[in-house]
């Protein structure tokens, strides 16, 4: 059940659960997409901080929003690489304003960290795919869950203190398409979006954990190469994109993690990685050599040298 939403001057106050949270509206917000706009908070009586998203109001009378907002909400899993949902109000229950409580990540989108201090580094792809490893655990979390997320893409994945990966938004994320499904029939972001997502009104799509498998290798791939080549002007073209061109290979990419994100991102889902498991475990077995550095390479001789002196003593 929606829990209350009351105001007191520019302060908003959102009990969810029993439980109080606060923000003020007044105050610059942590972002905003198409769906709605993000706000810092806090737990009235902890003093924890909290984010709180308020989808637009002019989304709050459609059907589909609503219910993925509740089902955002409704996630209460504890799992370290989700965001830790904590609720959601309503001030009015068919008019909205819809709120969404979270706790607060503090970091940055993955791409960003990653452009900053991942990047440079001889490792590179190593150190990106080993990064990604987390957000295939979350997927396979929630999967078993009965949760497709829909909408895997840099911006939803969080690098939080350059410590911990978490994965944003597990119900309505900022998509426009989702909004406007009634028409286009779309449900995710087209440039991260598996065919399938891709429907109209008449033919609903069949949406799997594949799904996410598909999107989840267009984010590796993109967080790798800094391409994405699904990148269209209008949704149509992103999807006769989807339904008819395969990956390619670009520099920057080896051989070995390049058919991972091929076989994810496979036109028809039965020919994808089922699970996130299987393609965690593909992945892992993947992954390049890391780069020794120069010391490790000095190391290595000296052991190797030391070796040596000692074969030949134990000859004597």
């Amino acid at each position: 059940m929606p829990g209350k939403v009351t105001r007191e001057g520019n302060i908003i106050y959102l009990n969810a659960y029993g439980r109080w949270y606060q923000y003020d509206e007044t105050r610059p917000p942590l972002g905003a997409g198409a769906m709605g706009v993000v706000y810092l908070g806090q737990d009235c009586q902890t003093r924890e901080p909290i984010a709180v998203k308020r989808v637009v109001d002019r989304y709050a009378n459609n059907p589909e929003v609503r219910r993925r907002a509740h089902q955002e909400a409704d996630l209460m899993f504890s799992h370290p690489n989700l965001v830790e949902m904590l609720g959601c109000c309503e001030l009015d229950p068919y008019q909205g304003p819809i709120f969404i409580i979270s706790r607060f990540v503090k970091g940055e989108n993955i791409d960003k960290f990653i452009n900053a201090h991942v990047r440079s580094l001889p490792n590179a792809e190593h150190r990106i795919c080993e990064l990604f490893l987390p957000v295939l655990d979350a997927l396979a979390y929630i999967h078993s869950k009965g949760i497709i997320h829909m909408d895997i893409k840099p911006s939803n994945i969080m690098m939080e203190q350059g410590r911990n990966v978490r994965l944003m938004d597990l119900g309505i994320s900022d998509v426009t398409e989702t909004v406007n499904s009634s028409t286009s029939g779309m449900m995710g972001t087209p440039k991260y979006a598996a065919p399938e997502q891709f429907s109209d009104v008449e033919n609903k799509p069949q949406l799997t954990s594949a799904t996410d498998i598909y999107e989840a290798g267009i984010t590796l791939y993109e967080l790798i190469t800094k391409q994405n080549p699904f990148s269209a002007a209008t949704i149509a073209e992103a999807k006769e994109l989807h339904h008819g061109m395969v990956l390619p290979q670009v520099p920057g990419i080896s051989d070995s993690v390049f058919e991972v994100t091929r076989k994810a991102t496979a036109i028809h889902p039965s020919d994808r990685y089922q699970n996130a498991n299987a393609m965690k475990t593909a992945l892992k077995a993947a992954l390049p050599p890391r780069n020794f550095s120069k010391f490790d390479r000095f190391m290595k001789k000296v052991q190797d040298s030391n070796v040596s002196v000692i074969a030949n003593i134990l000859k004597k």
